[in-house]
């Protein structure tokens, strides 16, 4: 298949398709001089108040955060990081503001979700499809602190399935306002903010027939018909506001319409795209602090006369979650640089971010409580209330479930799209003579040679054949089910799960083959992280082969056969004492 032009490429789509667009991810990027000073005054202006200021067991307990540090956080410009500075805010990049927001991470996640709310997802929609006059109303008091804001999508009805929202805004007989009526639920700063980003159907005439579309609108909390429900008692992350949000005949004005009418899908899915490149970030400063919190804590228990950190039961989980650290953090901040080009697809490598690292610091949660034993089950630790607040990342914006699902369908879709055109030329041949013979070409050329990562340092040569030969699995077995499946395929989700934890290894070991290969031509010194880079590129091309192992040989059977066994039954149906 012939490469996409350059405003529209994509490294994993390619990847699908059997093309390795090296030199989108080579060399793997760094920020400039300039900017990497400015960052580091931002930090440490941040920790210089943090660790004065944050009482991250506090804010558990009163289930609340203190409104100094929310003033504090807005006089150091923090609620303004990613919004430009001709609208008062600090301009950051995509990759600065994800490094700041780890930072945030690492003092209290209640914080983060606070801070994410309004930066990540409550603005960005404004700054990718606000019209200029939006912009100046809103952004300057979004950038100092003075306003909050929120992103208004989840209904009762409408969570992972964003299209099933009901929430409904009718233009009115004047055209002046849209009448809005509905509500949302689990709305993060819900009750404190001033400004939410709403998505709500709208009719929309298309080729002379009014159909349903989603469209988004900015809505200002003070508005008549705005409310807010009580904050929700959540098992963690409780000191951030979340909270119902309910719409009665609220006026919209129409010049707060946000983006082309019809099109707030797409408004709300490339807001996503940020927020969960943001959350990754924010994961993997957990996953490191997570990491060194255990491997101090290992150091300082004894049990049977030595540190428990000598047994190798105990370094084996410090080395995996470092290794899994590693990998997330190349993973992300690769993929915020791709972010900050503004010409490619990042929507893929978001997701696969985001996925790759909650479940990394979810397992380092779970490892760092088990290496505490008993102590990491009091409350006098920091473990627990760590388990509690990083389990939401699972669910939080797209389930990690439904990000599979679009992470193997969304890169499927470029091969299937090629494949449907050659089954339509076979059935005219004579017409489709040119789009067979490229396909003929392709073909023959798959067999002979298939894309490969060139000119990779000889320290990696291990890493980067496992690389080249399961990127060619990847292609072949998305090529296989969807000549089994065609369309059929988005029913397949078994299917689905197994391509996409084989694109998410794939891009991790892509991740860190480019950083280390640069650091390597940039003569820097890599002895210290090849153990991490060897341990996680071997984990990952395991998993890859196994996953592809399972396309064609699998219990799936059996599994639909135990699922409907309990389905069927009133009560589990087996015990042994009844049998």
């Amino acid at each position: 298949m012939a490469k996409k032009d350059k405003t529209d490429v994509s490294f994993m789509k390619s990847l699908f398709a059997g093309v390795i667009d090296q030199e989108t991810i080579f060399p793997y990027p760094k920020l400039p001089q300039d900017e990497q000073e400015n960052l580091d005054m931002i930090l440490q202006a941040w920790n210089e108040f943090a660790k004065d200021a944050v009482d991250s067991p506090q804010i558990d307990r009163d289930k609340k955060i203190p409104k100094e540090v929310l003033q504090g956080m807005a006089e150091l410009g923090f609620f303004g990081l990613s919004i430009p500075e001709q609208y008062g805010g600090a301009g950051l990049s995509e990759t600065a503001y994800c490094r700041v927001f780890e930072e945030v991470c690492n003092y209290d996640a209640s914080l983060a979700v606070t801070l994410g709310a309004h930066a990540s997802i409550g603005t960005n929609g404004l700054l990718l499809y606000g019209t200029e006059k939006q912009k100046q109303k809103y952004l300057p008091k979004l950038a100092s602190g003075e306003w909050i804001a929120a992103f208004a999508l989840t209904e009762p009805g409408a969570g992972s399935d964003a299209a099933g929202i009901q929430s409904k805004a009718v233009l009115n007989d004047k055209k002046t306002h849209f009448i809005l009526n509905g509500g949302k639920m689990w709305i993060s700063n819900g009750s404190i903010s001033d400004l939410w980003t709403v998505f709500a159907k709208t009719d929309v005439i298309e080729d002379g027939v009014i159909k349903e579309k989603i469209s988004a609108f900015l809505v200002e909390a003070k508005w008549p018909g705005c409310s807010a429900g009580k904050p929700e008692d959540k098992f963690g992350i409780r000191g951030s506001d979340t909270t119902a949000l309910n719409f009665d005949n609220v006026q919209v004005p129409v010049e707060n319409l946000l983006g082309p009418l019809g099109k707030g899908f797409k408004v709300a899915m490339e807001t996503l795209n940020v927020g969960r490149l943001g959350l990754a970030a924010g994961n993997v400063g957990g996953c490191k602090l997570l990491t060194q919190m255990a491997a101090d804590y290992a150091k300082n228990r004894k049990q049977f006369g030595q540190s428990i950190a000598e047994f190798e039961i105990i370094k084996d989980k410090i080395a995996n979650m470092a290794a899994d650290a590693y990998a997330a953090e190349s993973m992300v901040y690769l993929t915020s640089a791709l972010a900050d080009r503004h010409t490619v697809d990042y929507s893929l490598e978001s997701a696969i971010s985001k996925v790759f690292a909650s479940e990394a610091l979810w397992r380092a949660a779970n490892e760092a409580m088990q290496i505490a034993g008993g102590n990491g089950y009091s409350t006098e630790y920091p473990f627990g209330q760590i388990v509690r607040d990083a389990r939401i990342n699972l669910i939080f914006e797209g389930t990690n479930e439904i990000l599979r699902a679009f992470t193997a369908l969304a890169g499927m879709q470029g091969p299937g799209e090629y494949l449907k055109k050659i089954g339509k030329a076979l059935r005219d041949p004579i017409k489709g003579f040119g789009l067979l013979t490229e396909f003929a070409v392709q073909k023959v050329r798959d067999v002979v040679t298939k894309d490969t990562l060139k000119n990779i340092a000889p320290e990696l040569k291990e890493q980067a054949e496992r690389f080249n030969d399961f990127a060619d699995e990847l292609q072949s077995n998305v090529e296989k089910v969807l000549m089994k499946y065609g369309k059929e395929i988005i029913h397949h989700e078994f299917i689905q799960q197994r391509i996409a934890n084989m694109a998410i290894d794939l891009y991790g070991m892509a991740a860190v083959i480019s950083r280390v290969d640069s650091k390597i031509k940039d003569s820097k010194s890599v002895e210290q992280e090849m153990p991490l880079v060897q341990l996680y590129c071997d984990a990952a091309w395991r998993r890859v082969r196994r996953e592809a192992r399972q396309i064609e040989n699998n219990l799936d059977k059996q599994r639909r056969q135990a699922c409907d066994l309990i389905y069927n039954s009133k009560q589990i149906p087996f015990d042994v004492f009844h049998e």
